[in-house]
């Protein structure tokens, strides 16, 4: 073992995609933080390399106040500071280098979501984006090496001076970080989706220096994309609304007759055009209709995926064949695409399972929301790199 190892503090944890992918380049990960209890089976799945689990901690990273006494963020401090000592006592090492790893909810700076929800949900919403700013107490605290930062692309578009990234980056400067964003896709790491994402990478200068560095944005020894066929493509058939009784998520949701008939007639890879001429008749929506010469609505619902492409992003809607290309490429299945293809497509391993199994609608919410393990790999090793 180095005289410094590196270990890690994975904030907003969820499922645990950014904590599996860190192990995998070998960083070792102290904790995952999050304040949603029903993550905690499926997170704690993670084991780091010296078989020593990764522990959940359901806590509220806001300060205490008389606004808000259900604040945490005191409490986490005093965990980190346990974790870290721990470690050290268990390793017989006297220092270690630290990564906060801070993934915050991304429904903030997601513009669609914003369209379809109410002005009650969009306020709720809005007050999230705190929270990768409720961070900053514990980055002055225990200063850490390294800060890595996913989320949506939209999060780096917002350049405003009111912008979440923008304030954020401003305080790590002043803290004195050298602080780098950009958005990537995570098919170039090799993630069977288009997914891009916002990736920041923070460095400290007291530490490291006025260290130049670039945030990647491919794998280094990245050469083709993988398929959808090549992470999928061996998974048993299912029916649309059959579980498989040996493979843990792969269940296909229900679907109503005539969305088995829309689907029934989708080619693997088109745009719903179909809809207006198939064996049953027009099949299109109201949605669907064009005004003034513009088609109305989104091309890629009630389709199939490409089966020799790289998959569209994995959402929390990912098992529904409504809310986007999320049909099974195969023409013999007529259904979306089930958790577990939809966490292979994230890149989990195929044993990762998600709880609760029988409630799709959560284990989607978990698997949409997640970082992907590889891309999480790949960050984790060229931060390793950095301060080496």
């Amino acid at each position: 073992m180095t005289d410094k190892p590196i270990v890690a503090v994975d904030f907003f944890c969820g499922a645990g995609g950014m904590t599996n992918g860190l192990i995998r380049s070998n960083i070792h990960v102290l904790a995952g933080i999050d304040n949603q209890p029903r993550c905690e089976k499926t997170y704690t799945q993670n084991v780091n390399k010296n078989r020593v689990k990764p522990e959940f901690l359901c806590l509220d990273v806001f300060k205490r106040t008389r606004e808000y006494p259900q604040g945490e963020q005191h409490v986490i401090s005093s965990e980190i500071e346990r974790l870290l000592k721990e470690y050290r006592t268990r390793n017989s090492v006297r220092n270690v280098k630290l990564v906060f790893s801070i993934c915050a909810p991304c429904q903030p700076f997601t513009s669609i979501t914003r369209i379809k929800m109410s002005d009650q949900r969009i306020r709720a919403r809005e007050n999230d984006t705190n929270l990768l700013l409720a961070t900053l107490p514990f980055i002055r605290k225990f200063r850490p090496d390294s800060i890595v930062i996913e989320n949506v692309e939209g999060m780096l578009r917002e350049n405003n001076e009111t912008s979440v990234l923008l304030g954020f980056s401003r305080a790590l400067r002043r803290n004195g970080y050298n602080f780098s964003a950009k958005t990537v896709n995570a098919a170039k790491f090799g993630v069977p989706q288009n997914r891009k994402r916002t990736i920041g990478i923070g460095i400290d200068r007291w530490k490291y220096g006025e260290l130049e560095f670039d945030v990647p944005e491919s794998a280094e020894n990245f050469k083709e994309f993988i398929t959808v066929r090549d992470m999928i493509g061996k998974l048993p058939a299912l029916a649309a609304g059959e579980a498989h009784p040996k493979i843990p998520n792969h269940r296909a949701r229900e679907l109503s007759p005539v969305n088995l008939k829309r689907i029934a007639c989708a080619p693997p890879g088109g745009s719903n055009e179909y809809l207006r001429t198939t064996r049953y008749g027009d099949l299109s929506l109201n949605c669907h209709s064009e005004e003034k010469g513009k088609r109305v609505g989104f091309r890629d619902t009630y389709t199939r995926m490409s089966p020799d492409a790289v998959g569209p992003t994995i959402t929390t809607k990912a098992y529904s064949i409504t809310n986007g290309r999320f049909g099974h490429y195969d023409t013999r299945q007529n259904r979306g695409i089930t958790p577990r293809e939809a966490a292979l497509l994230q890149t989990f391993p195929l044993r990762y399972i998600f709880h609760p199994e029988d409630n799709l609608e959560f284990t989607m919410l978990l698997i949409g929301n997640a970082v992907p393990p590889r891309l999480a790999k790949h960050i984790g090793k060229f931060v390793s790199k950095l301060i080496a």
